[in-house]
């Protein structure tokens, strides 16, 4: 399929083209047991509305069987039909699907901090480094967020979760467009979470990191290669201690064409009732 791409670019329309990449997620666990660690490859497709994720996870035995137990398999495909609102979740191991609605977009609200929440803070630089991926030239931006847990009786430190997101960011490329076009689209219209770049759904604050790296002008853009890790700082302790590492790095990107064929279910496959 990439060599097809590649070859299919020299014929790509200048009214617009399609989007694909593949990259590639790091996820080195939570704390010394590195709980959870797996590397995840996604390949990404994206052609107007329509946005079909193929996911293969690699992890150790241990860790596959819980993520099995779990109901997640660890070869999926994910197509997602903004157009009809509709989703389609793949079992490539089991060659079956569920087809359901895509859940309509809730209504954002900030709820006030209560006693006890954390106080957050972010700073963000811009170092003046570039770098080069997948052919596409880049800006490192750096990131820091610190959450300060406070006793809501005495008002001392509890604890500190601190966040240093390193990434580098790339905008104007070729099918930077197609892709911030179908990413905003689907914010608007969905609740249905991005299948693109996940894994910090473990993390304590990551919704409110996920909103606070969104927001920061310095990130508008897509991040090429990004390194997020996360540690806690303790009172009495001289120094945090790092429980999370997240690397994520495009290995390919194309701008060219794509069969409708992709986003539509195999005939292949057995559907299955969503629940």
């Amino acid at each position: 399929m990439i060599l097809l791409l590649c070859a299919l670019l020299v014929s790509a329309a200048s009214a617009g083209a399609d989007v694909y990449f593949e990259e590639e997620v790091v996820n080195r666990g939570f704390g010394r047991d590195k709980t959870g660690a797996r590397k995840t490859t996604n390949k990404i497709y994206i052609k107007g509305k329509s946005q079909r994720v193929e996911q293969l996870i690699e992890a150790d035995a241990k860790m596959a069987k819980a993520l099995r137990r779990q109901g997640q398999s660890l070869n999926t495909s994910t197509i997602l039909r903004l157009d009809q609102a509709q989703v389609y979740e793949i079992d490539l191991t089991a060659q079956t699907f569920v087809q359901q609605k895509a859940p309509a977009r809730k209504a954002a609200t900030k709820p006030q901090a209560a006693p006890g929440e954390a106080q957050m803070a972010l700073k963000v630089k811009v170092p003046g480094e570039t770098e080069r991926i997948a052919g596409i030239s880049c800006q490192r931006v750096v990131a820091q967020m610190r959450a300060r847990y406070l006793d809501p009786k005495t008002q001392e430190l509890r604890r500190e979760n601190r966040y240093t997101y390193d990434a580098c960011i790339a905008k104007n490329f070729p099918g930077f467009q197609e892709i911030s076009a179908f990413m905003n689209l689907q914010k608007a219209s969905t609740s249905y979470p991005s299948v693109i770049g996940g894994g910090l759904e473990g993390l304590e604050d990551h919704e409110a990191l996920s909103d606070e790296l969104e927001n920061a002008k310095e990130l508008k853009g897509f991040a090429l290669r990004s390194t997020l890790t996360a540690s806690v700082k303790l009172p009495g302790k001289e120094k945090p201690s790092q429980v999370f590492r997240l690397d994520r790095k495009i290995k390919t990107m194309a701008y060219a064409p794509l069969p409708d064929s992709l986003f539509h279910v195999s005939k292949a496959l057995t559907r299955l009732n969503s629940e």
